[in-house]
This record gives structure tokens, C-alpha cells and sequence, in this order.
């Protein structure tokens, strides 16, 4: 097992724990409210077995996550937690969820984040809860805010949200969400206001239907058989409105299914990756899906560079590219490319100069920030301008090229500027850092 970290939505620390190789098919998954990544264990080593690569989270406010600082703790904060996390992943993912993570999964991907997965598996999935039940299970939920003395109250704690269902069993994977206190006493690992605050299920109803309404990706809703708050007819007016969607059931269980019938789910959950999501390498047919052909571009290593210029009242301007390569000695020219979304393009367009500098693998923050919006990007860079009409020039830069721009030309969703080079400095003594499958890389010498 390895840590992981991710920043989610506003830069908010999202923790992780992840089984098999990076190499594989992503699965991430995500835990009901109030349970932290290590409900997820079980299924995840079951999924590395299966040649997964199963990345377990914490929801913000949950376990090792980060605490929102203003108690951010709705729908729309957590599913933009997901949308930011699976879009830093190398290759799509298949999303795994329970409870408030079935409904985090159904508001992000089917609002806004329709080709960032392969598939989803969602657990005790619904939308429409009835109000006292509501009740019943937000009284649940903060009545964990209190230390425990004894595990069997923990476990009390939650099946009161339940209490017609079988019992959960009293495991580690439950406990995990909790720590020991000085005391000796058991204290839920997490942000107090995420228990304490009350979600009103209706207000999120037509969200989420039309967010459901809009999942195209396969999709399987798995339920307890024994589940009285998650029906079967619940479970079937959910198919309903997401096209495609299978059912299947854990026969003899109730909520906690995926670790209480913890081989009757994992059966399920693999039979449905096996179908719908198989271990085969994707295929990019003209028209489909965009996030397939950016996935095998990004199989394809390159450099990265912070590109320059200076607008019109003299400040400077600059983003991170992977774009750059060169194109002739006879005359010096060079490239990189610009999507025309971006808010920098029509300074570029009008200025006639840009200047490409090649980061080595200290510049790894600079790379980082340059991507970065609503910062000052040049703040506490060290960059000058060497001439008249120049362009930042950043210090340290493994090479920089300061170019006039010679000729843009149309290139679908972005614009091509050819510079030609009128001055080059290099520094032949560092690495470069590497962009490789979405990710920063560095050089590994054979």
C-alpha cells in the first residue's frame, strides 16, 4: 500500500491510499459519510488482484483530508473534490462509491465531468430520502461527534441510523474512522461540522436527478437486500434515469454490504469491471470521447517550459506548456501552441514576442504555479528581461529562447505560434523535469 496526496477543489488537501501498480487501470473509491478511506481496504487489495490500480480516499473533513477552513462541507464542494482529483489522474478511472460517495459521484460526473470516467459502481445510491429518515440518520451522524469508551457504542452509534436493518459487525475498518484519545476513549478522525451539519435532501433532489439524467458512462447500483432505506423500487427509479444502468443486490445484508458481505460485493464489482470496463487498451475512434486521445497523447514524454512575454503596459505574463518543439536551424524557428480559451492568448496574438524557457527538475514549484490562477505567477521568480523588446527570460532555466514571432497559424482548439529564435542561453549541467501521463516526472538513467 502507498500514500498519496491530492489537492481537491480551492487546494483543499484530499488524502489517499493506494493498492497495485500505478501501471494499471485506475479505480477510485469513495467512502459513505462519517467512514474514511479504510472502509474501501478490502475491495481495493481484491482490485489490485484483478490488475487494478484502487486509489482509497478521504473525503474532505474526513480522516487524513484537509478541513475546509469555512465549513464547505455540501454537494457541490465534495463533487468538485472528485471532478479536480479524477482529472489529475494519468488515464480514466473507474468510480467506486457508497452513500453520500454514490451521490458525490452522481453530481460530478453526470454535471460537468462526463469523460473523466470509465465506469461506476454506486452503493446504496439514493436521491430521494425521506425526511424522517433524514432526521433519523443526521441524528446518527452527530451523536459521533462524542467520545467513545467502549467499540460496541460506536458501532450502536451507527446502526441507529438503521435500527431495522442487521446490525453492521464490529470490525477495524469501521473503527478506522476513529482515533484513541488521551483518554484512552475513541473519537471520530475529523472535521466536528461535517457530523453536525443537517443536508437537506431536497434542495438537492433536482440536482441530482438531472446530474443522473445526464450519465451516458456504465453503470451498476448495488444494494443490500435487506436495505430499508435504499429499496428496491429506490434502486429501480434510479435505473430509470440513468441510461443503461444494471441493478444487482448483496443477498442478507442491509448498509454496510461492501464490508459485512465483503465477497458477495467484491464478486459483484469485478464481474461488472471485467464487462464493461476491461483490462484492453483503449481505442480513439474520430468522434469519440476527447479525454481517450489526450490520455494516449499524454503517452508521449516531453519537456515542460514556462512561456513569456510582456504586454503592452509592461507587466509580464507566463504559462506552463508542454507544447514546445523546434522546427528549423535555417531559419531558427521554434513552436508551442496556445488553446484559444485561454486569457492570455490575445496578448500573445498582438505583443510579436514570446520567449520559451525549458525548466530543469528544481523548477518543479515554478511548473506549478505558472498554472495557477488568480496568483501573481512571476512573485518571488527571478526573471529579467536581456534587451529591448526581450522577453522574461527566467534565472536558472535549463534553456530559454527568446523569439520574435514569426507566424500563427490555426490549429483547431488552439492557435500555433512559430518564433524565430534570436537569442538562446543553456545550462548543460542540470536534468530536465518531464511531463509524462499527466503527471511531473524525472529522469531515470538505465
Amino acid at each position: 500500500m502507498a500514500e498519496l496526496n491530492f489537492q481537491g477543489f480551492g487546494g483543499i488537501h484530499i488524502a489517499g491510499s493506494a493498492f497495485g501498480s500505478p501501471e494499471d487501470p485506475p479505480v477510485l473509491l469513495l467512502p459513505p459519510s462519517g467512514q474514511t478511506k479504510e472502509f474501501w481496504y478490502g475491495s481495493a487489495a481484491a482490485l489490485a488482484n484483478a490488475g487494478r490500480y484502487a486509489i482509497c480516499i478521504d473525503m474532505r473533513g474526513h480522516g487524513d483530508s484537509g478541513h475546509s477552513p469555512e465549513g464547505n462541507y455540501d454537494l457541490e464542494s465534495y463533487s468538485a473534490d472528485l471532478q479536480v482529483v479524477l482529472a489529475g489522474l494519468p488515464s480514466r478511472a473507474f468510480v467506486v462509491a457508497a452513500g453520500l460517495g454514490a451521490l458525490i459521484a452522481i453530481q460530478a460526473i453526470g454535471d460537468g465531468a462526463p469523460n473523466l470516467v470509465s465506469g461506476m459502481a454506486l452503493m446504496d445510491a439514493n436521491i430521494w430520502v425521506d425526511q424522517a429518515v433524514a432526521k433519523r440518520m443526521g441524528d446518527s451522524m452527530r451523536s459521533r461527534i462524542s467520545s467513545f469508551s467502549d467499540p460496541e457504542k460506536v458501532v450502536a452509534a451507527i446502526a441507529a441510523a438503521y435500527p431495522a436493518e442487521p446490525r453492521p459487525e464490529l470490525t477495524e475498518r469501521i473503527l478506522s474512522a476513529y482515533k484513541r484519545g488521551a483518554d484512552g476513549s475513541l473519537v471520530w478522525r475529523g472535521d466536528a461540522r461535517v457530523l453536525s451539519s443537517d443536508r437537506d435532501m431536497s434542495d438537492m433532489e433536482k440536482s441530482l436527478t438531472d446530474a443522473a439524467s445526464k450519465i451516458a458512462t456504465p453503470v451498476t447500483l448495488i444494494r443490500g437486500s435487506l436495505n430499508e432505506t435504499v429499496t428496491g423500487e429506490t434502486v429501480l427509479r434510479l435505473q430509470s434515469l440513468i441510461k443503461g444502468a444494471e441493478v444487482a443486490e448483496v443477498e442478507g445484508a442491509g448498509h454496510y454490504a461492501a464490508i459485512d458481505r465483503e465477497d458477495a460485493f467484491n464478486s459483484i464489482l469485478l464481474d461488472f469491471l471485467e464487462r464493461k470496463a476491461p483490462r484492453q487498451p483503449l481505442q480513439y475512434i474520430s468522434g469519440s470521447e476527447p479525454r481517450i486521445l489526450r490520455d494516449a497523447l499524454g503517452c508521449f514524454g516531453t519537456g515542460v517550459t514556462i512561456v513569456t512575454t510582456i504586454d503592452d503596459e509592461g507587466n509580464p505574463l507566463g504559462l506552463t506548456a508542454n507544447s514546445f518543439t523546434s522546427v528549423s536551424l535555417d531559419p531558427p524557428l521554434v513552436l508551442f501552441s496556445l488553446a484559444k480559451s485561454s486569457a492570455n492568448l490575445a496578448t500573445f496574438e498582438k505583443v510579436g514576442r514570446f520567449a520559451i524557457n525549458v525548466l530543469h527538475i528544481g523548477q518543479q514549484p515554478a511548473a506549478w504555479r505558472f498554472t495557477q490562477r488568480d496568483v501573481d505567477r512571476f512573485e518571488g521568480v527571478d526573471w529579467a528581461v536581456h534587451e529591448e523588446g526581450g522577453s522574461p527570460i527566467l534565472a536558472g532555466s535549463l534553456a530559454s529562447f527568446d523569439c520574435s514571432t514569426h507566424a500563427i497559424h490555426d490549429g483547431g482548439d488552439h492557435l500555433i505560434f512559430v518564433g524565430k529564435v534570436n537569442h538562446a542561453w543553456f545550462e548543460p549541467h542540470r536534468d530536465p523535469l518531464l511531463y509524462f501521463r499527466g503527471r511531473f516526472q524525472r529522469l531515470h538513467f538505465a
